[in-house]
C-alpha cells in the first residue's frame, strides 16, 4: 500500500534561502568583482537570507542597499541561477538564489567591499577561494556577462556615452578576456551606434593622443545583435 503524502508543510524539512549577488565592473583594463570579508577575514560575495514574508526581489534590494551601500533604484540585477547543493553551506541546508549585476566603476567608489580582479575563466586573479560555492557563482556571472557582450555593444551600459570605437572595443576586450580585431569590430558595431554631431551637423570628435576620433552613442533596438561571435586577433594568425 502506497504511503500517503502529508498536506502539512511543517511535515517536510525546509532549507534556508539566501540571495547572493556578484557585482561586476571593468576597471584598470580588466574585469573585477566586489568581494566582502567577514570578521575572520574570510571572503564571500555579498548576500542575505530571505526574511519571513519577504520576497526574493525585496531581498535583492536589501543586499544592494544594506550590504553594499548602493541605491537599488537604477540597478537591474540579472537572475543568474539557483545553487542548491545540500552541502554548499557547512552551517546547514541552504539554497542560494544568485543574481549578477554589472555597474560602471565610477558608481562603485563608495561600495562596501573590495574590488578584485577576475581571470578570463571567472576565478579571482589572486587565487583566493571564497566561502561556500561563491567561486561557482562568480564563474557563472562572468560567463553570463561575456555572453551578453559577445552579442551586443555594451548591453549593461558600463561606458558613459559618448565614447570612441576604441574605448568601446577595449571594454569588450576587458570583459571577453581576449584581443579583438579592430577593423572587424568597427564594421560590426558601427551600424548599431549613433555618430554624435554638433548643432551644425559636424561630427563630434575627441583627441586621444593621436588624430581626433569620432564619438558615438548606442542607437540599437532591443533585438539588434552583432550577428555572430566577435573575432579575436589570434583567430587570424597562421
Amino acid at each position: 500500500m502506497a504511503a500517503r503524502s502529508s498536506d502539512r508543510l511543517t511535515d517536510y524539512p525546509r532549507p534556508s534561502v539566501a540571495v547572493d549577488i556578484a557585482v561586476l565592473t571593468v576597471q584598470s583594463g580588466g574585469l573585477q568583482v566586489v568581494v566582502q570579508h567577514d570578521a575572520s577575514g574570510r571572503a564571500a560575495l555579498p548576500g542575505r537570507f530571505v526574511r519571513e514574508r519577504r520576497t526574493v526581489e525585496e531581498t535583492v534590494r536589501e543586499v544592494l542597499e544594506l550590504k553594499l551601500g548602493l541605491s537599488p533604484d537604477h540597478i537591474r540585477p540579472h537572475l543568474l541561477a539557483v545553487f542548491s547543493d545540500p552541502d554548499r553551506d557547512p552551517r546547514g541546508w541552504t539554497i542560494s538564489i544568485a543574481h549578477a549585476v554589472a555597474i560602471p566603476a565610477g558608481d562603485l567608489t563608495d561600495v562596501v567591499g573590495e574590488l578584485v580582479p577576475v581571470t578570463p575563466d571567472g576565478r579571482l586573479a589572486s587565487g583566493e577561494r571564497l566561502l561556500y560555492d561563491h567561486d561557482h557563482i562568480i564563474a557563472a556571472a562572468t560567463d553570463s556577462l561575456r555572453d551578453r557582450y559577445e552579442d551586443k555593444p555594451d548591453p549593461d551600459n558600463l561606458l558613459r556615452p559618448p565614447y570612441t570605437l576604441s574605448e568601446l572595443r577595449e571594454l569588450h576586450e576587458a570583459i571577453l578576456g581576449r584581443k579583438l580585431m579592430r577593423d572587424s569590430f568597427n564594421r560590426r558595431v558601427q551600424p548599431l551606434l549613433a555618430p554624435q554631431v554638433d548643432a551644425a551637423g559636424t561630427p563630434v570628435t575627441r583627441a586621444a593622443g593621436g588624430r581626433p576620433a569620432r564619438l558615438f552613442a548606442k542607437d540599437v533596438p532591443p533585438t539588434a545583435t552583432f550577428g555572430w561571435r566577435l573575432p579575436s586577433v589570434d583567430e587570424t594568425a597562421g
